[in-house]
């Protein structure tokens, strides 16, 4: 075996020690200065106003201003949760909403959930509104739902607070024969309420289209709509177009 050189000895030291340098650099903690400068660049590239950010040495971020709407105190929150350092954060923005009756806060919450088509049923959803502060309760047949529903109470003016109990079935009682019925039945009254002579049989998520229209377009895009609903299997549609001629 041939004995190794001094000169080899320590190039191989070196390089080890230089493979490690990287390694070293990237494993470096974050210094709190560096961290407040980061949240500050992420919120600023979605909002101009100033926020005070002060962080600990254990990442836990404290958050200090003025926003107008609920939804951008939440907006706000979820981006600092995306820089990478912060481990927990104290929101003390506060909202300056203007101020507005519970009840028109109520109906104006209300009015945006029957508008939004993908709130599938939206008078399973109750609204309560005291002094600003929303609570949403109720049942949904999916979780982007609930989602939806507390995003547009945010945003909405007056808002100050908001929390939700709403309850999302689970994925077998959402996708049952019964629950899909109610779905279409509320889909047909809401976006095709016209169509009067539209009925519909359903078992096991394939769904069966009957009854009569004026035209082929809404014959069309009612199977397209009921196709579209997570759950639906399949659809038949023996819709029959009306010869006026």
């Amino acid at each position: 075996m041939k004995k190794l050189t001094n000169g080899f000895i320590k190039w191989t030291i070196l390089f080890s020690i230089f493979m490690m340098l990287p390694l070293s650099i990237n494993a470096a903690p974050i210094t709190r200065k560096q961290l407040e400068k980061n949240i500050e660049k992420t919120i600023g590239n979605y909002y101009l106003e100033p926020f005070n950010i002060s962080a600990d040495q254990k990442g836990i971020i404290t958050v200090k201003g003025d926003v107008e709407t609920l939804f951008d105190k939440l907006k706000i929150e979820e981006l600092i949760s995306q820089v990478q350092g912060v481990t927990s954060i104290k929101d003390e923005i506060k909202v300056k909403a203007e101020l507005m009756p519970d009840n028109e806060i109520k109906s104006n919450i209300e009015n945006e959930l029957q508008r939004n088509n993908a709130i599938l049923e939206p008078e399973k959803i109750k609204v309560e509104v005291h002094n600003g502060a929303v609570n949403l309760s109720g049942t949904v047949s999916y979780f982007r739902e609930k989602l939806l529903a507390q995003s547009i109470a945010s945003w909405q003016d007056g808002v100050t607070d908001m929390t939700s109990k709403i309850i999302v079935m689970s994925p077998a009682a959402a996708r049952s024969d019964d629950n899909l019925k109610e779905i279409i039945n509320d889909l047909l009254r809401k976006d095709f309420s016209l169509e009067n002579n539209i009925k519909f049989n359903i078992s096991n998520g394939v769904v069966d289209i009957i009854g009569s229209t004026n035209n082929l377009y809404a014959k069309n895009h009612i199977q397209e709509e009921i196709q579209h609903i997570i759950g639906v299997k399949n659809t038949i549609n023996e819709i029959k177009v009306k010869n006026e001629y």
